[in-house]
């Protein structure tokens, strides 16, 4: 598979490193020179300094012999033209494009694929997706997203004194009475694909599949109380806490529908007295949301300033939410509030190596920014009837959840009989409405839901599996 990717930035020089770990192809557009020139140093795939929207730098780049090509620069414009372009005059290849404008991706003619272009990529919606999901679950932790399944998978760090603590995972299992796995532990930035022997130590982060039941269980075990979420706060009023106002409070005219009219939609009726704020420190961007959003309470100040009266501001929050553009801004001030009583936290990053550290700093939940464009790609560009695509540990492993297609070469054998790849696993599977952690005897059947956890390496050879 070749791939041109337009936009040498953060998330196009991540999705380029992914790919080239898969032994993909890749063709990277960049018109800034010294972008180039450090991807170039970095990345072991063609680097064209050109623009991506001439016939001319595309032409460098290949785009005659591509399969896929997506724009990941800073400019919605440029992404939605080249595409157009690509489309255009090269017919056969399928076209990605990122647009952060809400108008842009929600207008009739990109539905109707305007200029051609096959899939719009919304960053911030997808981050207030991941958001919203994760409050309707109490902010505990980060939770995975699958389809047709009540499992989940969410991540637990290991404190001190925690029961987990020296026991193997064989142990574990046998004193849980519910669907229970650890898929994978992340340790001092290494991960592991756990065994039965495997010991738990302080520190680790465990990656965990239960039902909502199990988890908890083990929330009570680990001392995370449920909290009910009466007051939440949100720090920033841009794009991503519009949107997570618009589906917390599920206005009927909603721009944003992530979840439909699920508990989320019900999380700030007036019988159950929720409130909402947001705290946002510029004054005409205030006045938009506060139009937009009558219903809840929008603050002109800016946390930064010495004048900002945490104490005053933040009184009586459950919750708080910290979105702004500014990712070490997010985590200072979501471990501040937590130190001043808020009982749990939520933070928006940029980069994946922020999610560690701020786990590791008492922050609830952290919700990549880049990770949510990359992941909706990749589920894009993967073959196979890819459902979803999460990145751990740094983009080291991927959880990848697929439905059997009636031709597909593993439907009616048992897993034991699959030849996975070192280090994959099938970590569960729905089966006619019904969950299954598996064994190496379960057979897998047309239709079902499998969700395989591997090494990033290993991702072709699973394709190759699952697709024939």
């Amino acid at each position: 598979m070749y791939i041109v990717i337009l936009g040498a930035g953060l998330v196009g020089t991540q999705l380029a490193r992914q790919l080239i770990l898969e032994k993909k192809d890749v063709a990277l557009i960049e018109r800034d020179s010294e972008k180039a020139r450090n991807a170039a140093n970095k990345l072991d795939c063609l680097v064209i300094n050109d623009e991506g929207n001439s016939l001319e730098g595309l032409t460098k780049a290949g785009i005659q012999k591509a399969d896929i090509f997506v724009s990941v620069t800073d400019s919605d414009e440029t992404n939605l033209i080249s595409c157009g372009l690509v489309s255009a005059e090269f017919g056969k290849v399928k076209t990605i494009a990122r647009v952060r404008n809400l108008d842009y991706s929600r207008t009739k003619m990109i539905s109707n694929s305007f200029l051609g272009i096959d899939f719009v990529i919304n960053p911030e919606i997808e981050a207030a997706r991941i958001i919203s999901y994760a409050v309707s679950h109490g902010a505990r932790s980060d939770i995975m997203l699958f389809e047709n399944t009540s499992l989940q998978m969410r991540n637990l760090t290991i404190r001190p004194l925690s029961a987990f603590i020296g026991q193997s995972l064989k142990s574990v299992r046998q004193h849980m009475d519910f669907a229970f796995l650890i898929a994978a532990i992340l340790r001092d930035e290494n991960y592991i694909i756990p065994s039965g022997d495997t010991i738990i130590h302080e520190r680790d982060q465990l990656y965990i599949i239960s039902s909502e039941k199990g988890f908890e269980t083990i929330f009570k075990l680990e001392d995370l109380k449920k909290s009910e979420l009466n007051r939440i706060t949100l720090i920033g009023g841009g794009h991503i806490s519009a949107y997570v106002v618009d589906e917390l409070t599920s206005q009927e005219n909603s721009n944003l529908s992530l979840l439909g009219k699920t508990r989320l939609g019900r999380l700030f009726n007036k019988k159950q007295k929720k409130s909402l704020q947001i705290i946002e420190k510029d004054y005409e961007r205030c006045k938009e949301l506060a139009e937009r959003f009558p219903q809840i309470l929008v603050t002109h100040a800016d946390v930064t300033d010495d004048s900002f009266n945490e104490e005053e501001f933040l009184a009586g929050t459950d919750l708080i939410i910290t979105a702004t553009n500014n990712q070490e801004l997010n985590i200072i001030t979501a471990i501040y509030a937590k130190t001043l009583g808020v009982d749990k936290a939520m933070a928006l990053v940029v980069r994946n190596s922020y999610r560690n550290m701020a786990h590791n700093l008492n922050v609830d939940v952290t919700v990549c920014l880049n990770d949510t464009v990359v992941n909706s790609i990749l589920k894009i560009i993967r073959k196979g009837n890819i459902k979803n695509v999460h990145a751990l540990s740094g983009g080291k492993l991927e959880v990848v959840e697929f439905q059997i297609e009636e031709h597909s070469p593993i439907a009616g054998k048992r897993i034991n009989e699959l030849k996975l790849p070192e280090n994959s696993l099938v970590i569960f599977l729905s089966h006619n409405g019904q969950d299954i952690i598996p064994t190496g005897d379960t057979v897998i059947g047309f239709n079902d839901y499998v969700v395989l956890i591997l090494e990033r390496e290993s991702v072709s050879r699973i394709e190759k599996l699952i697709s024939g």
